[in-house]
């Protein structure tokens, strides 16, 4: 019997936003009760899948390879907090319909593939500290972040000492 591999599609940012909301998770762990995500961590979950089994893996990176490339930009300017499971992070508090759309094109063609979406509203955002006992003081990012992304990724999640260790398995970007 094989292990379930635990996969999710995202987008990574680039190396300036990396630093950028490295910082904020720096500055705001202290205050919320809780320890920054390492940078190289930080990323967009399109789509999580949860644990799926090894067989539909090549289906995946097959559907992530032939996904047509991104041109797009999201601009971060406010933090949030998801009381369980205990993260603070951050968005947008403008909409950003290009996420969106590519949220929902995404589950389109995972279910062709025998997934089903979410029934609760795509809310992107980065996580930036986990374990938070309550929300940043503050409703926004201390200066506001543009993150240009270019592809979307699929993502092994594998647990470990000192936490999650991501992997791309396939598509553009990579945790550093």
């Amino acid at each position: 019997m094989t292990v379930p591999r635990r996969l999710f599609f995202a987008l990574w940012p680039d190396d300036a936003s990396r630093r950028a909301l490295a910082a904020e998770a720096e500055r705001l762990a202290p205050q919320c009760g809780g320890y920054p995500l390492p940078a190289e961590n930080m990323h967009i979950t399109l789509a999580f899948l949860g644990g799926v089994d090894a067989s539909r893996l090549e289906a995946l990176v097959d559907l992530t390879r032939a996904w047509p490339t991104l041109d797009g930009e999201w601009t971060l300017d406010r933090l949030g907090h998801f009381p369980q499971p205990r993260i603070v992070w951050a968005g947008s508090r403008t909409p950003n319909a290009e996420l969106t759309t590519l949220n929902a094109e995404l589950w389109r063609a995972l279910g062709r593939h025998g997934f089903t979406s979410p029934q609760r509203e795509f809310t992107p955002h980065v996580s930036l500290v986990r374990q938070a006992d309550h929300a940043a003081t503050v409703s926004r990012l201390s200066t506001r972040i543009r993150w240009r992304f270019d592809h979307l990724a699929l993502v092994e999640s594998q647990l470990g000492g000192g936490g999650s260790h991501y992997r791309t398995l396939a598509g553009g970007g990579s945790a550093p």
